[in-house]
Formats: structure tokens, sequence, C-alpha cells
């Protein structure tokens, strides 16, 4: 069960370092032009959709029980990377 929580752990605090990035993105937002604006906002609409996602599967991890871990862990981790692939290909787009 130390695995389950150490596992836990990272990956609430790898979600909040997204939450952290997606600030940053509507700070950005605030202070570009309008159609650059848009385009950031959108994209934080998704981001933060597929972030809301990944914490669905977090809350889902915690509450599994040691025969479902293996299961729960896979699609936690697929969640996560999915909100961390998204947001690293927007932030080379946007640095373009």
């Amino acid at each position: 069960m130390e695995e389950k929580k150490t596992y836990l752990k990272k990956m609430a605090e790898q979600l909040e370092q997204v939450d952290a990035k997606i600030g940053e993105l509507k700070a950005k937002a605030a202070k570009a032009g309008k159609e650059a604006a848009e385009e950031i906002d959108k994209k934080v609409a998704e981001l933060t959709a597929k972030q809301q996602e990944a914490r669905q599967k977090l809350q889902e991890l915690k509450e599994a029980g040691a025969e479902k871990w293996e299961s729960f862990k896979a699609k936690a981790e697929k969640a996560r990377s999915d909100v961390e692939g998204a947001l690293g290909k927007f932030i080379a787009k946007f640095k373009k």
C-alpha cells in the first residue's frame, strides 16, 4: 500500500503543476491580442476538461481496492499523460 500512497502523492503533485501552467496560460491570454486570446482560451478549456478527467481518474484510483489498483493506475496515468501531452504541444505552439 505504500506504493499506492507514493504514487497518489506524485500524481496529485503533477496535476498541481499542470494547474499552475494552465494558470500561466490564462494570464498570457489576458495580455494577448484578441485572436491569440481566443485561441488560448479555447485550448485552456480543452486542457481544463482533460485535467478534470485526470482528477476523476485519480479519485477512482484512491478508492480502488488492491485487486483493481493496476487497472485504475494505468487509466489514471493515461489521463495524466494526455493532459501533460496536450499542454506541452500547446505551449510549444504558443512559443513560436
